[in-house]
């Protein structure tokens, strides 16, 4: 990120004036919007307009660094820097949302009419939609054969969920859409570095989220948005992400400890092999079986499987949500758990004595 965005605007007038309905930020607007391509035009066909993300990122920066200092701007940077440059543009985003709220909270754009920040609290709210979404859309391979993103993994496996059932019809199911076989493609094309960075930016971009928490409830206290689904889909991102570095060998260690067969939990489901076929190193070149479950590592498996189903063919469902939380609980400690679901000091010391456990004193 760059550190100037940051800069004030000038020494008597840190956060320069209200931009709120300046040409400026009506072109942004316009530079923004895009068409959906998957509507349908009917009869009257025209090109579809495509938003133009560096020039969103370049407006916004230009504005932040010489006229105002707007939360808008931010995001709107935020979510430009994501389409442009992945995992590392949304964590340089958030930093600067964070920072930003850090050092000009009572003057900057937006402002509050006596204590009022409901704008300001539906920007936030907005950004933190836009974190949910990004996090499964921004990509993690990146080679020959595409770019492809989480979402697309949902989708190239619900393809084979598909195919399975209905063999005969593989060709045609398969035509213009992703597909698993194309995914382990793009995997093996992908650079460890860059698989290294991509995971050490979406940790970059959870420690950033959770300083604009922090930063955001010490001034709005309870009336601020909830983090919980922004942090929920950017931690799930995370730990897709270092999956799929495991599954490369970028990384030392396997997903998972059984020694039954049972894929590593979290598995992308896709053997991963070099160039000549063979398995790549640390993979063991599984796949996910199916079958019953045999293992804690498949029950796990089973859950990632329903949330991404629910997540992508009923987003408005609390059912992804649960099902990956209960996930993530399920390879948790007891004693990590508590903490995380018992908030009150007090109460959780009653239940760790009750229990007899031992928790660790480094933190965790």
């Amino acid at each position: 990120m760059d550190a100037h965005l940051l800069d004030p605007i000038s020494d008597h007038d840190p956060c320069g004036s209200d931009m709120s309905f300046s040409a400026e930020f009506d072109a942004i607007q316009e530079m923004r919007r895009e068409d959906d391509p998957s509507l349908d035009q009917g009869e009257w066909v025209t090109t579809l307009k495509v938003a133009d993300w560096r020039g969103v990122e370049t407006a916004c920066a230009n504005l932040l660094k010489t006229r105002t200092k707007d939360l808008r701007l931010a995001m709107w940077w935020c979510d430009a820097a994501a389409r442009n440059h992945g995992y590392t543009g949304l964590a340089d985003g958030l930093e600067l949302s964070a920072q930003l709220c850090e050092r000009y909270w009572d003057s900057m754009h937006p402002e509050g009419e006596d204590g009022d920040w409901d704008q300001r609290i539906g920007n936030l709210a907005w950004l933190l939609q836009r974190v949910v979404v990004l996090s499964r859309e921004l990509p993690v391979t990146k080679g020959a054969t595409g770019s492809f993103s989480l979402r697309d993994l949902e989708a190239a496996r619900a393809l084979q969920t598909q195919i399975d059932k209905h063999p005969h019809e593989a060709e045609q199911l398969s035509e213009g859409r992703v597909t698993l076989d194309a995914f382990a493609r793009a995997q093996r094309e992908t650079p460890k570095a860059w698989l290294l960075e991509t995971l050490a930016a979406a940790n970059r971009g959870m420690e950033a989220l959770q300083e604009l928490q922090r930063v955001t409830d010490a001034r709005l206290t309870d009336e601020g948005p909830s983090f919980v689904p922004a942090r929920d889909a950017l931690a799930s991102a995370r730990d897709d992400l270092q999956r799929l570095a495991r599954e490369a060998g970028a990384i030392e260690g396997s997903a998972g400890s059984q020694n039954d067969g049972a894929p590593p939990a979290g598995s992308t489901g896709i053997e991963v092999t070099d160039a000549a076929g063979a398995p790549a190193p640390g993979t063991g070149g599984q796949a996910t079986a199916g079958g019953p479950l045999r293992s804690r590592a498949q029950a796990l498996q089973q859950l990632r499987e329903v949330a991404d189903y629910f997540r992508r063919t009923e987003p408005h469902s609390p059912v992804a949500y649960l099902a990956d939380k209960a996930a993530r609980w399920g390879e948790m400690p007891l004693h990590v758990w508590l903490r995380t679901v018992l908030k009150d000091p007090g109460a959780l010391t009653q239940v760790e004595e009750l229990l007899g456990l031992n928790a660790p004193q480094d933190g965790s």
